[in-house]
């Protein structure tokens, strides 16, 4: 049975990180110097591009490219002094005419890569030569997909470490001279060892989009130390060694403690656990944007419950409920006492978790227009099911072990450790998913809510006045629909005898692009739309509304 689970968890996760998107723009950009698509009289002698929080300049670069694809930009990429959330760079003083690209690669707040270009143009633009791939190489997928799974390992491993420790001091103390419970325990230490050192390598070759083959690179460990996450792994693996010291003294010495001694042990060990928990939420998106202060410490309590939950889920299902684990009245005293103590993890976890969706999605139409919207929602499933079998798991207790005449035989304690086990299985797809999150661009940052709006029109003649109503979504570069339906004075739907968009991006001198919409002879029009650029458009609606009487309207159409 534990085999088959084995077998199991390591199938979900496998299949959850191998399919997991790669993160993206964490951090935005709010400016650029030269403005995008901007033309200059003269050659700057510095280009920047300010984002909207600090950002790391390791394995981090801003370089320009002249319109035959040659580098133009000269000395180490910096941040001006007092401004951490801005990247420079000085460029060459003899810049000829013509449009220049800039490529930027850096690491945003939450330790992810961030990347992209924009252009401008000395005295007038012109066509340029520069390759995609030279501006933003695609990083390894290999990394990738390792980094996830190194990730997700190392959640199961704090788990694993710090619940069923939790659950012999406060649970079962005699549990402690079980093999099976210390293997646990030492497995799920070294598990988030091994996991805390391969985040390490990979955290370089992920920043920087290099291969595997750089994963032990001296150079790119240095340098990796020198960030943000880099800096909590170090200090998470001093912790660690610390914890395994403690491990050893303490586990020989559990199932014959006095009480002050466990309650001493308890509050060292829940101090070391949550420093440990910490090396995360500063890492990670708690650390960043809005009610840091809040986000931070709620971060901590949802690992630390994640931690005790599932890692005392697994000492019960693979030891406790196992035909050699415990005499029925210790069973029952443990399971009971467990019992509370999950449903306290279950409120604390249900709770934080509220408060972090709300931080991260915010809004209905992030839920389920983004990635990082519709992960947090199979987490939901996820967590809802495994409240259901909780509560099966606690009706179970109060049937067969309450009162003085526990009725829990050998049949119905394999029934629970069947139910158990099922949770276990489930709580750690929760946990994968979990770490996927915790790669993927928050919902709120993501998000682009679809543009809405309406705009009154007046051709002339004597049906001549109306409106339109224009809808764009997701309002992104890339693919769009539009669908535009025009309304009579009165505010009822009315066909009109012609309606022609088009859409101008001004600052890029791009366009006017016409609309192919589909629709003619009824209210409504509609189209998918390829929009090329991000930025502030014009759509430009031609309404006519007999053989004479036309007027255009103009809308501005943010792209983000």
């Amino acid at each position: 049975m534990t085999r088959r689970f084995a077998w199991v968890v390591a199938v979900v996760v496998v299949v959850l990180v191998a399919v997991a998107p790669s993160a993206s723009a964490h951090a935005t950009v709010v400016s650029t110097s030269p403005s995008d698509g901007q033309v200059v009289a003269a050659a700057p002698s510095v280009v920047s591009v300010r984002f909207d929080e600090p950002v790391q300049m390791q394995f981090g670069a801003l370089r320009v490219f002249s319109p035959s694809g040659a580098r133009v930009d000269e000395g180490t990429p910096s941040h001006p002094p007092g401004h951490s959330d801005t990247v420079q760079v000085a460029v060459g003083s003899n810049l000829g005419r013509g449009t220049y690209t800039v490529a930027w690669h850096v690491i945003s707040a939450d330790s992810h890569p961030v990347s992209g270009a924009f252009t401008f143009s000395v005295g007038a633009s012109s066509s340029t030569s520069v390759p995609q791939d030279t501006l933003n190489a695609a990083g390894s997928k290999a990394v990738g997909v390792l980094y996830g799974f190194a990730r997700g390992t190392a959640y199961g491993g704090f788990a694993l470490m710090v619940g069923a420790t939790a659950f012999l001091l406060c649970c079962w103390p005699t549990g402690a001279a079980s093999r099976r419970v210390r293997v646990v325990i030492g497995g799920g230490w070294a598990a988030l060892v091994v996991a805390t050192f391969a985040v390490l390598g990979l955290q370089g070759p992920y920043d920087g989009g290099f291969g595997l083959s750089r994963v032990f690179d001296s150079a790119v460990l240095h340098t990796t130390l020198g960030t943000r996450l880099g800096t909590a792994l170090a200090v998470r693996l001093l912790l660690l060694g610390a914890a395994g010291i403690g491990l050893v003294l303490l586990l020989p010495r559990i199932a014959g403690a006095s009480d002050r001694l466990r309650i001493t042990a308890v509050a060292v060990g829940a101090a070391l656990a949550v420093a440990i928990a910490a090396t995360w939420a500063t890492a990670d998106h708690a650390g960043t944007g809005s009610q840091v202060a809040l986000a931070l410490p709620l971060d901590v309590v949802h690992v630390m419950a994640m931690a005790v939950w599932l890692g005392g889920l697994t000492v019960v299902v693979a030891v406790l409920l196992r035909p050699a684990g415990a005499e029925v009245p210790v069973l029952a005293a443990a399971i009971r006492r467990f019992s509370t103590i999950a449903l306290c993890c279950i409120g604390t976890l249900v709770a934080s978790g509220t408060y972090q969706a709300w931080r991260q999605v915010g809004t209905l139409g992030a839920l389920t227009g983004t990635v990082y919207g519709r992960l947090l929602l199979f987490k939901l499933l996820g967590v809802g099911l495994l409240i259901g079998l909780g509560y099966l798991a606690r009706v179970w207790i109060a049937h067969y072990l309450a009162g003085p005449a526990m009725k829990a035989d050998a049949v119905a304690i394999r029934q629970l450790r069947r139910s158990t086990g099922i949770e276990v299985v489930f709580a750690t797809g929760v946990l994968a998913i979990t770490a996927m999150l915790v790669n993927a661009p928050p919902a709120r940052t993501a998000y682009a809510a679809p543009v809405s709006t309406t705009v009154a029109f007046d051709a002339g003649g004597p049906k001549g006045k109306g409106s339109v109503q224009i809808f764009v979504s997701p309002a992104k570069a890339g693919t769009d629909l539009v669908h535009i339906e025009t309304v009579s004075a009165s505010g009822e739907a009315e066909v009109v005898a012609q309606l022609t968009a088009t859409m101008s991006l001004p600052d890029r001198q791009l366009g006017p692009l016409p609309l192919n919409l589909d629709g003619a002879g009824t209210e409504h029009h509609y189209g998918n739309v390829a929009i090329p650029l991000p930025g502030k458009w014009i759509m430009a609606v031609t309404v006519r509304t007999d053989d004479i009487d036309e007027t255009t309207v103009q809308v501005p159409i943010t792209i983000r």
